[in-house]
């Protein structure tokens, strides 16, 4: 029998907030700092709170300890406010679960007396700074990439789009980990029905910590059943704004260096943000050639191992011929081949991904130049099988986001199993199947295939000045995009 998860304990700590429960709280923590001050005529004794590391030593001694050593006066909430004037942040402290929470943020807690206490800012500087994309490549976009600090990722976006409608939503998410999410959208412009189902479903979410990338993807999205990506994500700043402006709800979660976009279709992971940046007529034919090199990773493999078992009939005679002579000292079959081959490819490219750059760039040359050609002439595998098994990986490099070709490199397999088992038939069977399972897709309540399921065809790259409106599956407010 399944064990329920435990409720959630609302507040996380209670009781009274004096020196004994906060210092409870973070009991064993060697990075947990107080200091006892003596201030004012009265001597009073104050408790000055923090986390070594997430503020500035300096700060607090120069903007919080020393004004309250200097004061003459005897200080509680009001007062102590007019005593640190330095500080740009100040919040008052009303429970013992607050405290707790301004602490583990980067804020020094002053505790006056028993149930009086106030929090000041005083985070470090220590963060990465903002640097160029590393995945997504740009030649003639904007340069700048977020980072894992969330506040920086908010004012990346705010220099992108400066509109005072600019509408910043922030929930905490895990019990543990208390993960500051951010929900982004237009007002005026995102539909208020969609942002609303996004931040349903991160108040739904229980679970001890929001640390990873797939634990955003998988809880947001519902963690369907299918290989395919559901959300959008981007390290770019540019693209993320483009992707809020069009009337998409964009999500920026505090240590990851992405942003996340929603909802999405199949023609967005076609898309790569290097086209808002080249002619209109050059990014058109550029995408074509991108749908042409999706069907060839798809469908090569499991096309080659059809025809070459069971239609043998469809070869040119030379085309044949050749195949034939290629194929008589080797001791495998051509299904076998084809799996062999896909088996090594993505094995090889596990291990370029995973080893150091320098290193994983000498074991992809290694194995896919020196073992494919050792291979070939030592008759292990014909010449064929590795020419078309290595055009479907390179057409598969062609697709921008990763997430959408790991999807593709799944069903290649499924479809070359397909073409083995039962020749064209099985290919076209897989096929279907998996047309059939994107059609059952929804991004939060939008068909996958837009606009292939309603009839249309993926768009091309149109000339900016032509963009009058948004996309009408968004269902944006303001449907136009030019005025």
């Amino acid at each position: 029998m399944a064990s329920k998860p435990h409720p959630r304990q609302e507040p996380a700590y209670s009781g009274a907030l004096n020196r004994a429960n906060i210092e409870g709280i973070f009991a064993g923590a060697a990075d947990f700092q107080k200091r006892r001050v003596i201030a004012g005529p009265m001597k009073q004794e104050i408790w000055v709170y923090s986390i070594d590391g997430l503020v500035s030593g300096s700060e607090i001694s120069d903007y919080v300890v020393k004004p309250l050593m200097l004061t003459d006066r005897v200080l509680d909430k009001e007062t102590a406010k007019d005593v640190i004037i330095y500080s740009v942040v100040e919040s008052p402290v009303e429970d013992l679960d607050t405290a707790a929470s301004k602490l583990v943020n980067g804020f020094c807690v002053v505790l006056l007396e028993e149930n009086c206490a106030l929090a000041f800012e005083a985070k470090t500087d220590e963060k990465r700074s903002i640097s160029q994309p590393e995945v997504e490549n740009t030649i003639k976009g904007a340069k700048d990439a977020f980072t894992e600090t969330i506040r920086t990722n908010t004012s990346l976006l705010r220099r992108h789009l400066r509109t005072p409608e600019l509408r910043l939503e922030e929930q905490i998410v895990g019990r543990k980990s208390l993960t500051n999410v951010t929900v982004c959208s237009v007002a005026g412009l995102t539909d208020p029905k969609l942002v609303e189902a996004v931040k349903q479903r991160l108040e739904g979410i229980d679970i001890d910590g929001m640390l990873t990338p797939a634990a955003v993807e998988e809880y947001i999205t519902g963690g369907r059943k299918t290989a395919f990506p559901m959300m959008i994500y981007t390290e770019r700043a540019d693209r993320f704004a483009w992707g809020v402006l069009a009337g998409r709800v964009g999500l920026l979660v505090d240590g990851l260096p992405l942003g996340y976009l929603l909802p999405c279709g199949f023609k967005d992971f076609l898309q790569s943000p290097e086209d808002r940046g080249g002619n209109y007529m050059v990014v058109s034919a550029i995408k074509f050639l991108r749908y042409c090199s999706l069907l060839l990773a798809l469908l090569l493999p499991g096309f080659f191992a059809a025809v070459s078992l069971y239609h043998q009939e469809m070869i040119p005679a030379a085309f044949l011929k050749a195949i034939v002579e290629s194929r008589q000292a080797v001791p495998f079959s051509v299904g076998a081949e084809v799996l062999l081959l896909l088996i090594a490819f993505e094995l090889l490219q596990e291990a370029g991904l995973h080893l150091p750059q320098n290193l994983g760039q000498a074991v992809s040359i290694i194995g896919g130049l020196v073992v494919g050609s050792a291979a070939v002439d030592a008759s292990l595998i014909s010449p064929a099988a590795l020419i078309v098994v290595a055009t479907a990986g390179v057409c598969g490099y062609t697709l921008p986001e990763r997430d959408f070709a790991d999807a593709i490199r799944i069903w290649r397999f499924a479809i070359a199993l397909g073409g083995l088992l039962a020749g064209l038939a099985g290919v076209t069977l897989v096929f279907i199947l998996m047309v059939i399972h994107l059609g059952d897709l929804k991004s939060m309540g939008i068909p996958y295939l837009v606009p292939m399921a309603e009839g249309g065809l993926p768009p091309l790259r149109k000339r900016l000045s032509r963009e009058k409106r948004r996309e009408k599956e968004l269902r944006t407010l303001d449907s136009r995009n030019q005025r």
